[in-house]
């Protein structure tokens, strides 16, 4: 079994983890929703709990994620790709992994500044590691929003690609993501 990235294709586990991340982010994002119209206390820390997990759990795999990502080969594009949209889509593919690790931090790092701790299912919770502070709390959060919404614009472009290669160009990119071989 292939271990790791090639020239030739994605590694089971780069697939894997790549389904992975999309159920996370869509799980954390769906506890969001759900917050956002809970009304019992009781559902709400259930819900903020879970969405913690979830992303503690998603900056686990995404640190694998990332350091895979820059340390193997990258497979060539399907098809006959434009240059550029090569080098676009690398960089958004780096982008998105580092933002992976990044934004989960900021949320820890903003929480910490306000004095709460990062609370999980079963009575655990990840410890802050500096003390409470405005100040730092804002600059946290300007540094997250940007980050975040320099996410979603690189998601969009991931998206599009997506779409892009599958029903613009036919071609076999999304395929390859499934797990399947596919020829160059």
């Amino acid at each position: 079994m292939q271990m790791r990235d090639n020239g030739l294709g994605f590694s089971p586990i780069t697939i894997a983890l790549h389904w992975v991340v999309a159920a996370l982010l869509l799980s954390i994002a769906g506890c969001g929703i759900a917050l956002m119209f809970t009304a019992d206390d009781a559902q709400r820390l259930g819900l903020a709990h879970t969405q913690n997990l979830l992303g503690t759990v998603l900056f686990v795999v995404s640190i694998y994620r990332l350091w895979a990502r820059l340390s193997s080969y990258h497979p060539l594009p399907v098809g006959t790709p434009n240059p550029v949209e090569v080098i676009v889509s690398r960089s958004v593919a780096v982008g998105l992994a580092l933002a992976m690790v990044l934004l989960p931090v900021a949320v820890w790092l903003s929480r910490a500044a306000a004095g709460v701790a990062v609370e999980l299912p079963w009575g655990l919770a990840i410890p802050t590691l500096i003390e409470p502070s405005v100040a730092v709390q804002r600059v946290v959060d300007i540094l997250f929003d940007i980050g975040a919404t320099a996410f979603m614009l690189g998601f969009a472009l991931h998206l599009f690609g997506a779409l892009k290669n599958h029903f613009a160009l036919g071609n076999d990119a999304l395929k390859r993501m499934l797990g399947k071989h596919v020829e160059l």
